[in-house]
């Protein structure tokens, strides 16, 4: 299972990444968790005939906005774009006109799919509603052997140790500097890094940085010492950074 992590900020775009966009490939799929700005960066990665799956947690702005630029994409296979249950009529009203084109006008066929409505997926998919100011989902993808939870936006919840319960991955955002939580909306450093500890993760990939407070990449190095302390298999991927699991 290879991750490229093409966009790793929250909220808005700045010098330190694009709006957050995690790209998955296995030998079965392509999965893209997440449509922020950084999605245009697909372009050079799908190379293969393998079904292609946009999988989006919530609908707020920085999730989805990469969207605009699926006319850049012309994958002969398509691509199926799943969404939590009851936003597919949500999603339709911003992918059309004057917005962006609909999906009936791009290059290549794309279908909104709600997810209780996603079957015979070439990976094993759970899902489970996160704490969050609007109905947002977390993902646990089981591929090739491996476990990948993908939960943001979220607070604190017993949804996401589920989601994550020996994760090899568990990816999930820092919203909040070192030792802030003005509520349970997203998570702190030490909070993401306590709920891989209590999820028994393997690995902490921390992204969706508030871009305002984390103005700096010397601002993400503070959170990843701070997770650090609490569990030690942490990391702030860049834009671009790429693992293997």
């Amino acid at each position: 299972m290879r991750i490229n992590f093409l966009g790793t900020n929250g909220w808005f775009n700045t010098h330190t990444g694009n709006t957050t966009c995690t790209f998955v490939e296995t030998a079965a799929a392509y999965i893209i968790l997440d449509a922020g700005g950084g999605l245009y960066k697909a372009f050079d990665l799908i190379k293969e005939h393998k079904p292609v799956y946009i999988l989006l947690s919530h609908l707020h702005m920085d999730h989805i906005e990469g969207l605009q630029v699926m006319p850049l994409f012309k994958w002969k296979q398509g691509a199926t774009i799943i969404v939590g249950d009851g936003h597919k009529k949500e999603l339709e009203n911003i992918m059309r006109l004057p917005y962006m084109p609909a999906p009936k006008d791009l290059n290549m066929p794309v279908e909104i799919v709600e997810v209780s409505a996603a079957k015979d997926l070439p990976f094993l998919l759970s899902t489970k509603r996160l704490e969050h100011i609007v109905p947002t989902i977390g993902y646990r993808i089981e591929a090739e052997g491996k476990v990948l939870t993908y939960a943001l936006d979220t607070g604190v919840s017993e949804n996401a140790r589920e989601l994550a319960r020996d994760a090899d991955i568990l990816i999930t955002e820092c919203s909040y500097l070192p030792g802030q939580s003005p509520n349970n909306n997203h998570l702190n450093p030490e909070q993401a890094a306590q709920l891989a500890l209590e999820a028994n993760a393997k690995l902490l990939a921390l992204i969706h940085f508030k871009a305002d407070d984390y103005n700096t990449i010397e601002k993400r190095d503070k959170a990843i010492a701070a997770a650090g302390h609490i569990f030690a298999h942490t990391y702030a991927p860049y834009d671009g950074d790429e693992v293997i699991i």
